[in-house]
C-alpha cells in the first residue's frame, strides 16, 4: 500500500462495500427474466417488450406456446449478448466512472440491429451522458427510444410501446429542462395528455417531476416545492425514476436553491435504498451529502463521505477532484484550529498529530490537483497546494555526486 493510500485510510475505515457481480445470460442463448416473484432468474427467449406484456417462450420455435408477464411483475431483464462486446464495456466503463467513455460505447450498442440493443443501448447511453452531465446529448440519446419505439395505439391492432417509452420520455424531459431546453414544457404537456387520455397515472407524475425542474432552473422555490411535493414515485415500484428525480431534488436544494439541510433528509432517504452494487449511485450520493455536510458544518461526517470517493473504487475523475479538493480543505482547517489550543506545544502528541493532518491535507490537495485540466475546481486544487506550501519535514533530498547513478541499484 503506498504512503498516500495509508494516510487517507488513517481517516476513513470502509465498512460493507463489495463490488457487484455481473451478471451473465444464460450459457445457450437465452435471455434472462428476473421477476418479483423469484429469487431466481427465469431463462427464456423473449418475443416482444411492451408497457402491457412482456412475451418470452421457454423453448426455440414459433411451434412453441408464447408466455406472458405484466411490467410490474419484472425487476429487469438481461439479454443474451449483454455478457460481452460494446455493452460489457460499456459496463465496465460506467462502474469506473468513465461516464463519457461508457456512453459511447452504448451508442454502439445502439447502433445494432435488434430491438433490444437500439433500446437498452440508447437508454443507457443517455444514462450516462447525464451522469457526465451533459443534458443536451442526454436528450438526444433518449429520444433515439421515445422516437422509434413509441408504439401505435391507435392502429388496427393497436400497438403499445416499448417498456423503456415511458421512462426515456420522462428522462428526455428532465435532459431538456436541465438544459434550458423550451421543449421541456412541450414534454411535461404531453405526459399530462397521456395521463387524461389514458388513465396512466405513472405519466402525470413524470410531467409533475420535468416541471419541477423547470421551476428549480428558475429559481422558483414555491413551485420547485408544490411539483416535487405533487410527483408520486414509489421507491419499491419505480426504483429507478425515484432515485433519478430525488437526486436531482437533493441536488438543486444543494446548490441553487440553497437548501442544504433539505437537501440533506433526502440524500440519507436515498443513501439506505443503495447497494454495492450500484458504484455510480454510491459516488452521488457520497459526493452530494459530503457536500451539503460541510456547508451545514458537521466536518467529521462530511469527511467521512468525501473521502468515500477517494479510498473506495467508484466516481468519476471529475467527482474524485471535487470530492479531495473538500476533504483536503477540511482535514488541513482541522490542524490549524488544533494549532490555537492552547499548551499545545507542551504535548507532543498533539504537536505530531497536528503535523500529520497537515501531511495528509497536503497529499490530498496534491490528489485533486491531479484532477481533470477541464475541471475548473483543478485550478483551485493547484492553487491550495501552493498556499499550503511544501512539507517543512519531509526527507531532504541528497545531492548525487557527478557521475552517480540516478538510483540505487537493486539489493
Amino acid at each position: 500500500m503506498t504512503p498516500r493510500r495509508t494516510a487517507l485510510l488513517m481517516l476513513f475505515v470502509a465498512t460493507g462495500f463489495s463490488a457487484g457481480a455481473a451478471v451473465a445470460a444464460d450459457s445457450d442463448g437465452k435471455d434472462l427474466i428476473y421477476r418479483k416473484s423469484s429469487s431466481l432468474a427465469l431463462p427464456a427467449y423473449i418475443e416482444s417488450e411492451t408497457a402491457t406484456d412482456i412475451t418470452y417462450r421457454t423453448l426455440k420455435g414459433d411451434n412453441v406456446a408464447l408466455n406472458h408477464l405484466k411490467p410490474n411483475e419484472v425487476v429487469r431483464i438481461v439479454y443474451a449478448g449483454m455478457e460481452a462486446g460494446s455493452w460489457k464495456r460499456g459496463e465496465e466503463e460506467k462502474a469506473a466512472g468513465n461516464y463519457e467513455t461508457a456512453a459511447e460505447r452504448f451508442n454502439q450498442v445502439a447502433t445494432g440491429m435488434r430491438e433490444w440493443e437500439k433500446t437498452y443501448g440508447s437508454y443507457a447511453e443517455g444514462e450516462c451522458w447525464e451522469l457526465a452531465g451533459k443534458y443536451a446529448d442526454a436528450a438526444k440519446a433518449f429520444a433515439g427510444v421515445v422516437n422509434g419505439f413509441a408504439g401505435n395505439p391507435t392502429g388496427t391492432p393497436p400497438v403499445a410501446a416499448h417498456r423503456l417509452w415511458l421512462d426515456a420520455k420522462y428522462h428526455m424531459g428532465m435532459d431538456y429542462a436541465l438544459s434550458k431546453n423550451p421543449d421541456a414544457v412541450k414534454v411535461a404537456d404531453e405526459l399530462e395528455a397521456l395521463d387524461k387520455k389514458s388513465s396512466v397515472p405513472a405519466a402525470a407524475s413524470r410531467a409533475y417531476a420535468i416541471r419541477c425542474a423547470i421551476a428549480g432552473g428558475e429559481g422558483n422555490v414555491a413551485k420547485f416545492t408544490e411539483f416535487m411535493r405533487k410527483n408520486t414515485f414509489r421507491v419499491f415500484d419505480e426504483q429507478e425514476v425515484w432515485f433519478h428525480f430525488r437526486m436531482y431534488c437533493a441536488e438543486a436544494l444543494r446548490g441553487p436553491l440553497k437548501k442544504p439541510k433539505d437537501a440533506v433528509a433526502i440524500f440519507r432517504e436515498m443513501e439506505l435504498q443503495i447497494t454495492p452494487a450500484q458504484p455510480e449511485r454510491l459516488a452521488q450520493v457520497s459526493l452530494g451529502l459530503g457536500l451539503c455536510l460541510k456547508e451545514g458544518g458537521d466536518k467529521d461526517n462530511a469527511l467521512l463521505q468525501l473521502l468515500k470517493l477517494d479510498v473506495l473504487p467508484y466516481g468519476s475523475p471529475d467527482q474524485k477532484c471535487v470530492a479531495r479538493f473538500h476533504a483536503a480543505q477540511l482535514v488541513w482547517e482541522q490542524a490549524q484550529t488544533m494549532k490555537t489550543l492552547p499548551d499545545l506545544a507542551k504535548d507532543p502528541k498533539k504537536v505530531a498529530f497536528v503535523k500529520e493532518q497537515e501531511r495528509v491535507a497536503r497529499v490530498i490537495a496534491a490528489a485533486a490537483a491531479d484532477g481533470p485540466a477541464k475541471n475548473p475546481v483543478t485550478a483551485q486544487a493547484i492553487a491550495m497546494v501552493k498556499e499550503f506550501g511544501p512539507d517543512p519535514d519531509a526527507p531532504k533530498e541528497v545531492s548525487k555526486a557527478p557521475g552517480a547513478a540516478a538510483t540505487e541499484p537493486p539489493k
